[in-house]
């Protein structure tokens, strides 16, 4: 991965065992506020981009698709040569009401080679009924559906611009 995430302020604390099977940590995005706790997975690098290029602000113009991405994902329960990615999107507005409530953005994929699950995208597309200068809570929490006790799950605060 690309260093550029410690020129964004990026602040990682891993803890990881040797027997290749667990990792355990917390990383924090100073520029976007974006913060992401992993048990059971080990992750490279997770991060927000619109229109396909990383940002460093949580400042979205409205009508963008926000996505929010974790790469370098590891450690899944292999089944019959498979992983099975799981990812529920919430987001809420200033009070606290939903907006949107996916239990399992993933739900209809099927399970896939451990090698294309490495990268795991939540996709948001904002607009109606978010507003210009309102704040939005994301929250993404990536998951095995083999083992759902091994998580990544991400919060962070967008702010709609025009």
């Amino acid at each position: 991965m690309q260093l550029k995430n410690f020129l964004f302020g990026c602040i990682s604390l891993t803890l990881c065992s040797c027997s290749g099977g667990f990792s355990k940590g917390v990383k924090k995005d100073l520029s976007t506020g974006l913060t992401s706790s992993y048990n059971g997975f080990a992750v490279d690098d997770i991060y927000l981009t619109v229109d396909d290029t990383k940002i460093s602000s949580n400042k979205i113009t409205l009508g963008k698709k926000v996505e929010l991405i974790a790469d370098g994902v590891d450690f899944y329960e292999v089944k019959d040569g498979k992983v099975n990615p799981g990812c529920r999107i919430i987001l809420t507005d200033k009070v606290g009401k939903e907006l949107l409530n996916l239990p399992d953005a993933f739900a209809e994929q099927a399970a896939l080679d451990k090698t294309k699950a490495a990268s795991l995208k939540a996709i948001v597309t904002t607009g109606n009924p978010m507003q210009v200068g309102e704040t939005y809570h994301l929250n993404v929490r990536f998951f095995d559906k083999n083992k759902t006790e091994s998580e990544i799950v991400s919060d962070v605060d967008l702010v709609m611009k025009e």
